[in-house]
């Protein structure tokens, strides 16, 4: 049986992967962006919907950065704690 570290370095385990509830808020907002953006898009020329397209992906690109940096930050507080507890039991 494979431990969490070789879940992780096999790719069993997708921290950035998520089920998403079809009646939760994120749900809710997601179905608004994509409808805005078609509407948007429906009203633009073709070189206004390269923009758009242009800044949607970049925005995306910032979610997944500010995503794994969260993530980082919380697996490394996650470890101070656990490192803290250990220490306090030593004492």
């Amino acid at each position: 049986e494979m431990g969490i570290i070789e879940d992780l370095w096999y790719g069993n385990i997708s921290p950035c992967e998520r089920d998403i509830k079809r009646s939760s808020e994120y749900a809710d907002v997601l179905k608004r962006i994509v409808q805005h953006e078609a509407e948007l898009h429906a009203r633009l020329n073709d070189e206004e919907k390269e923009i758009l397209e242009k800044f949607v992906n970049c925005t995306n690109e910032m979610c997944c950065i500010s995503e794994r940096e969260t993530f980082v930050q919380g697996f490394m507080l996650g470890a101070k704690l656990i490192i803290e507890v250990m220490n306090s039991e030593n004492e």
